[in-house]
């Protein structure tokens, strides 16, 4: 059986452990419309529309799991026709069914997006972002971090620091323009034993990976 936990035990082990970005969110939204940062290249074209949407199949593998849940986190276009919501809503979609962490992964996404009003912003340039992973793993810190929570983390959490560029590009003064950066943040998921997927609890502040 799945160890129902409160939003405030994850969040106060997580403190204690030096990851207040946990609860707190990356500190600052996505980048606002700057010349030098718009969006970013990918292999594919999203499309428009609903089909821009990033999808997330689902995987009882908490590593596979976390890299199909970092490529939803840092795929949009707002030429797409699609709100920052929608693009939102597909992660918010993937919280653990039983409520763990709801409300704190609510703040968290909001934190690794841009705001509405830098979205429109970003419009004018058609901005858009993608991921490219260079690792994903389980941290060296997180057996020890299971060991000290002494069973106050519901069984099957899982902690995956992801490793990556992120990409943007866009076009200012009708010229295309990209730009790329190095992410590193942790993602934190549930996959219980007897269940089929894993579900999203949390996010780590944007450049404070668990190690």
């Amino acid at each position: 059986m799945i160890v129902v936990i409160a939003a405030a035990t994850i969040g106060l082990l997580l403190i204690g452990v030096g990851i207040y970005g946990l609860i707190r969110g990356p500190g600052t939204s996505a980048d606002p419309a700057d010349p030098s940062e718009t969006s970013a290249p990918g292999s594919t074209d999203p499309g428009r529309g609903p089909d821009a949407l990033p999808t997330v199949k689902g995987s009882a593998d908490p590593v596979d799991y976390a890299r199909e849940i970092a490529q939803a986190l840092f795929t949009w276009d707002t030429a797409s026709g699609v709100d920052r919501s929608d693009y939102l809503q597909v992660l918010a979609d993937e919280a653990a069914p039983a409520g763990e962490e709801g409300n704190g992964l609510v703040a968290d996404l909001g934190n690794y997006f841009p705001t509405q009003e830098q979205w429109r912003q970003l419009l004018g340039y058609e901005t858009r972002q993608q991921l490219t992973i260079d690792s994903a793993e389980v941290p060296g810190s997180w057996a020890q971090i299971l060991e000290d929570a002494s069973g106050q983390l519901a069984e099957g959490t899982v902690a995956v620091t992801i490793r990556g560029e992120r990409h943007r590009s866009g076009v200012w003064n009708r010229e295309d323009a990209s730009s790329s950066h190095e992410v590193a943040f942790t993602v934190f998921v549930l996959c219980p034993p007897d269940a089929d997927r894993c579900h999203l609890l949390r996010l780590s502040g944007l450049g404070t990976p668990l190690e």
